[in-house]
């Protein structure tokens, strides 16, 4: 549905980079939309020495390598496809963008801007680069609230993953997510400040953008929780052994290609990643035929779910794996674009809106 910036965080992050945009190039100039876009979260309007245009805009707290893929990703989408009559990509808006990032965002031909004034522009009515600005001391800093924590990370996937959770009282959700329930309360607050969850006049909560709840989160996973869950990496002596591997007997469950194979039968599993609620014995290693290697093609980490989530999850007659919302994130994070394609008919298959 379109939409236009939804939260106040958002709406000055877009405002301080159009106003950097007008002060590092001294002669352009841009401002934001005020009606609402096809695709994307808002738009801007550029003018350039009298050329003007506009191009949709994706407005993330926090710029990473994973914004990329969610970019490529959105734009891939039959909801922004069907309605992109003026051919714009999506252009990356951000409080600051650093020089690595912005040469990967330069070489995928994604267009951003940030409110140091960084920029890449490269569209018929002319071509923008600056790279390299600091960032200012006055930029809008990410939001640091719980929601971006391991346990508000871990509210986000419980009302993500269980149907008409986010609409419940705190306590409910407080005890889904298996956190204080001070703790559900100061993340639900947050997401509705960030406009990841809204309140309907009826007092119902729900997810404004779905898309945008579900790209947060798969960004917020990878830079904030998924180092935290004690990664092992082990070689494999057998090719395929865990397609046949009793891995309910030892509490553990496939996820990232492995899982992603076995929902679509499309992807060649090259890595297997597992997800234990316990550490996995020598007795494990010696059934599956696994030895410790740092370069490994088996990674082993920490479930960070309380295991009530998991009902439903497992599919008579199949190996059980994690939630689709979590097997999404996996490939994201991956950045391989063979894994992209695969993410795409995950996201629409299998992530729904609860």
């Amino acid at each position: 549905m379109p939409r236009s910036a939804n939260s106040f965080l958002e709406t000055q992050i877009l405002g301080e980079a159009c106003d950097a945009f007008g002060r590092s190039t001294g002669v352009y100039k841009a401002k934001p939309v005020r009606t609402l876009v096809p695709y994307g979260d808002s738009a801007i309007e550029f003018n350039l020495s009298g050329r003007k245009f506009e191009m949709p805009v994706f407005i993330t707290t926090r710029a990473s390598a994973v914004d990329i893929a969610n970019i490529l990703l959105a734009q891939n989408h039959p909801r922004a496809t069907g309605a992109r009559s003026a051919q714009r990509p999506l252009m990356l808006i951000a409080p600051h963008v650093e020089p690595e990032l912005a040469g990967r965002l330069i070489e995928q031909n994604v267009p951003f801007l940030d409110a140091a004034g960084n920029a890449f522009l490269s569209e018929p009515e002319g071509m923008i680069m600056i790279c390299g600005r600091p960032k200012p001391q006055h930029a809008q800093k990410p939001q640091t609230g719980r929601a971006t924590t391991r346990k508000g990370l871990q509210v986000m996937f419980a009302i993500a993953t269980q149907p008409g959770l986010v609409s419940q009282p705190y306590r409910t959700i407080a005890q889904a997510s298996g956190v204080a329930l001070s703790t559900a309360n100061q993340v639900i607050d947050d997401l509705q400040f960030r406009g990841l969850v809204a309140l309907k006049s009826s007092g119902e909560r729900i997810f404004p953008d779905w898309q945008k709840f579900v790209f947060e989160w798969a960004s917020l996973y990878q830079t904030r929780l998924r180092f935290k869950l004690g990664a092992r990496r082990f070689a494999s002596t057998t090719p395929d052994w865990w397609r046949m591997f009793d891995f309910a007997s030892f509490g553990a469950r496939l996820g990232g290609e492995s899982a992603a194979d076995i929902l679509t039968h499309e992807l060649k599993a090259a890595k297997v990643t597992l997800y234990s609620r316990a550490p996995l014995d020598s007795q494990f290693m010696l059934n599956a035929r696994l030895r410790p290697d740092p370069r490994g093609d088996v990674e082993i980490l920490e479930s960070f779910w309380p295991e009530s989530l998991e009902r439903g999850w497992t599919e008579p007659g199949r190996q059980p794996l994690v939630h689709p919302f979590l097997i999404y994130a996996d490939l994201v994070a991956s950045g391989d674009s063979r894994n992209l394609s695969t993410a795409t008919q995950i996201y629409e298959q299998y992530i729904t809106q609860p």
